[in-house]
């Protein structure tokens, strides 16, 4: 008997035992035949993985990875999560690179070539510095995001073919190159490959095959002021800083930034995408990690946390070849209840942060200068689009958002709550493009509200005269049940705030400086500081997805939008007859300073004697509790609390 007590009591202390979490330690002089101890850790990050279960940790100790962990179906438990961190104090750099191994050798005009047998190189970097790849019209890379180092379409352009008179200038036959084509529409950008050419000619063609053109087609006009660029012939190499990957020959040419040999200088290819690929994962946690030239993906995965973590150059992609497929990975969250928080994520060539599913978190993040390739917003917040209209309610919170190809704040699904984000500077190479965008139904109960929105100036459209592009918060077609309170916005060229649809809400917002930066004048024939669209829903023939729900007669019949302080409110159509729901929305002087206390340094409350204040009214259920008379008019009440948005962290990222 004594003997059976004994053995329970050895089993139940190896139980309490392996109970206690354990750390798991990982560092560059590691080996992964120890027991992965502080004193004799692993080498690679997923040894310790396999080992773990919840409540563990894997502490990562100073130094640079070239790793790939992947996680499959491995989860922590509430309260007992998986960790992967940063030692204390320490910085740990997740490398997606591989250095160049062959030997460099003189190729002609300060070139230089190796030897790189690889199937796709996207990026190259020198010395940690992001390389252009060889293109016409050249940039450096401080021109990522600047369209007028583009090339541009001229007259006799249309669909299928570019005429461009500087294009017979560059002496190459673009035969097979790569051409990045921002046309037609010009919100969105394709890559196609030029199907036939002439050196000294100012025209090529390409295959009519750009998904998505829809009825420009057949617009000759919309295409003769259209940007683009080649890319894929060794002869554009002719700039510092530029490289090219002969695939066929197993051959990679660089010209550096001085001129001199690449030898003994750290040039090295990006080869991995994911540092960090979790699938099915529940309670995962990442903190204090720096990735380069590599992400993270978490894939249906839920209950997980990134924490305090930095990313450049995390994505980069390009089509290599006719008829193959293009991936663009993107840094992604897919899940329900996952949080991204205190991290940044700066110049992916696409999408800067991808987040699918239900009640994900994004908060006090600063994502910067994506889409430099001409594709994805820089914060991506969307619910499965089978999901019910209610059912997402993914929260972005105290961001700072800014520098984006488009859009920088795109979410779709119903209640979403964006709130105290700094989101600024988009359409830097796109037009026809909202700083914070989203579309269709299944917006309903989604919130923008306390947020800065500005900085979107774009080409105008064809036909408008000077008047600019660009508009700051826009809830598009079939919009249904948007709230929009107590935003700022300014700087955009065409309109401040649009709500289409109905049963929308638009109230205490701040919009003033509409109209094309140029002129003095801040104000748009076409669009306006607040524009309220009244006209029946039109159908579009591209738009399929109307077909799911019923087209209004008549928009925002049933929206409020009230105290609303602005340079200009304009209708598309007519106005509705007088209502209270469209009401009390004063015009702002030209300027808008004589209102505000000091907008030119971001302080935007009414001043001491402003006409907004105790100017508003009182609507139950919409606007909150205010000091003194009456709620007053726009973002800030005049003795209220003077809120800013946007990360509470600065972070020196610049290459």
């Amino acid at each position: 008997m004594n003997r059976i007590v004994l053995m329970l009591s050895v089993l139940l202390c190896l139980s309490a035992v392996r109970a206690r979490a354990t750390d798991y330690y990982v560092a560059p002089h590691g080996n992964d035949s120890g027991p992965g101890t502080r004193s004799r850790p692993f080498a690679s990050i997923q040894k310790a993985a396999d080992k773990m279960s919840a409540g563990d940790t894997c502490v990562i100790r100073a130094g640079t990875y070239r790793q790939a962990v992947v996680l499959d179906d491995i989860s922590g438990q509430p309260g007992k999560p998986i960790r992967f961190r940063a030692a204390k104090g320490e910085r740990v750099v997740l490398d997606g690179t591989e250095p160049i191994q062959g030997r460099w050798s003189p190729y002609t005009n300060a070139i230089y070539k190796a030897p790189l047998d690889e199937e796709d190189v996207s990026q190259l970097f020198v010395d940690g510095r992001m390389q252009i790849e060889a293109r016409w019209p050249n940039i450096e890379f401080g021109d990522l995001l600047k369209r007028e180092r583009w090339a541009k379409a001229g007259p006799g352009s249309c669909y299928g073919t570019m005429v461009d008179s500087n294009l017979a200038t560059t002496a190459i036959d673009w035969t097979g190159a790569l051409a990045t084509l921002n046309v037609a529409h010009q919100w969105s950008t394709w890559w196609t490959f030029v199907a036939s050419h002439e050196k000294g000619s100012d025209t090529f063609t390409y295959e009519k095959k750009l998904g998505g053109i829809a009825n420009y087609a057949n617009k000759p006009k919309r295409w003769e002021d259209d940007y683009y660029y080649l890319t894929g012939k060794l002869e554009a190499l002719d700039a510092p800083a530029e490289w090219f990957h002969d695939t066929e020959a197993g051959l990679l040419y660089l010209r550096t930034d001085d001129g001199r040999s690449p030898a003994g200088r750290r040039a090295a290819y990006k080869k991995r995408i994911y540092a960090f690929d979790a699938s099915g994962c529940a309670h995962l946690e990442f903190a204090g990690l720096d990735f380069f030239a590599c992400t993270f993906r978490l894939a249906g995965c839920s209950n997980s946390v990134v924490d305090s973590c930095r990313l450049l150059f995390p994505t980069c992609s390009r089509r290599k070849r006719p008829g193959g497929r293009t991936p663009r990975p993107v840094t992604t969250v897919r899940g329900d209840d996952n949080i991204v928080r205190n991290t940044g994520i700066a110049y992916a060539s696409h999408t800067g942060l991808d987040v699918t599913g239900n009640r994900n978190v994004v908060e006090n993040c600063i994502i910067h200068d994506t889409g430099w390739s001409g594709k994805g917003p820089v914060l991506r917040v969307t619910g499965e689009w089978a999901d019910a209209i209610r059912g997402n309610g993914n929260i972005v919170r105290r961001n700072t958002l800014y520098n984006g190809e488009g859009v920088i704040l795109y979410y779709r699904g119903g209640s979403h709550l964006l709130e105290y984000n700094h989101v600024f500077n988009g359409g830097l190479l796109t037009k026809d493009v909202a700083l914070v965008y989203t579309s269709t139904p299944l917006c309903a109960g989604s919130i923008v509200r306390y947020n800065w929105v500005h900085g979107c100036q774009t080409d105008p459209f064809i036909g408008r005269g000077k008047d600019g592009g660009g508009i700051g918060i826009r809830g598009d077609d079939m919009s249904r049940e948007l709230t929009v309170h107590h935003n700022v916005v300014w700087d955009c060229g065409m309109v401040g705030i649009i709500v289409k649809g109905d049963n929308n809400n638009v109230y205490n917002n701040t919009v003033f400086g509409v109209g094309p930066a140029d002129t003095d004048k801040r104000h748009s024939r076409y669009g306006g500081h607040l524009l309220i669209p009244t006209r029946a829903e039109p159908k579009k023939a591209w738009a399929k997805w109307q077909e799911k729900w019923p087209l209004l007669k008549v928009q925002n019949a049933n929206s409020f939008f009230i105290n609303n302080a602005v340079c200009s409110i304009t209708w598309r159509n007519k106005p509705l007859p007088d209502s209270p729901r469209i009401a009390n929305n004063p015009i702002l002087p030209r300027r808008a300073e004589e209102w505000l206390r000091d907008p030119a340094n971001l302080d935007f409350r009414p001043g001491a004697r402003s006409p907004l204040t105790d100017a508003g009214i009182a609507v139950q259920g919409l606007t909150g509790s205010y000091k003194g008379k009456a709620p007053d008019v726009g973002a800030y009440e005049h003795n209220g609390r003077f809120w800013k948005p946007g990360a509470d962290w600065q972070w020196a990222d610049r290459p």
